[in-house]
């Protein structure tokens, strides 16, 4: 019996209940979940925000969580298109505001599932809600 490989990619800095509620939807679809964590998404794309916590950090506290599998950590775009060509993957994990956008990998042929993001829950809110109550 072949398990279901799913792949989401990010850099998942300060975990919050969404992030919970998505690593959940997708383990609903697979049975294995490996994780692309993406070092510093901030270096090749200035608009993102740079993460608080480092590397390291961010590996121990997603690899305690249940849902997580695997991880493979990756510095650049074009690593991320390296490891979603060599490793096996049944489906790729995107939230829903992908839809109709260009990404890494879209000429993959990699099924993608979008994920439900009416939790609300986003790490800039999450940052708000902390920064607000200092």
């Amino acid at each position: 019996m072949s398990r279901i490989i799913g792949v989401i990619a990010g850099n998942f800095d300060v975990i919050h209940p969404g992030y919970i509620h998505m690593f959940d939807e997708c383990k609903k679809h697979c049975d294995i979940l490996l994780l692309l964590l993406h070092k510093d998404p901030s270096i090749e794309r200035p608009e993102k925000i740079k993460p608080i916590l480092d590397l390291s950090e961010r590996k121990l506290i997603l690899s305690s969580l249940k849902q997580i599998d695997r991880i493979i950590s990756y510095e650049t775009e074009s690593d991320l298109y390296d490891i979603l060509q060599k490793e096996k993957i049944d489906i790729r994990f995107l939230g829903d505001d992908y839809r109709e956008k260009s990404f890494t990998g879209d000429d993959l042929n990699i099924p993608i599932y979008y994920l439900d993001r009416s939790h609300g829950w986003s790490t800039t809110k999450f940052k708000g809600l902390i920064a607000d109550t200092v």
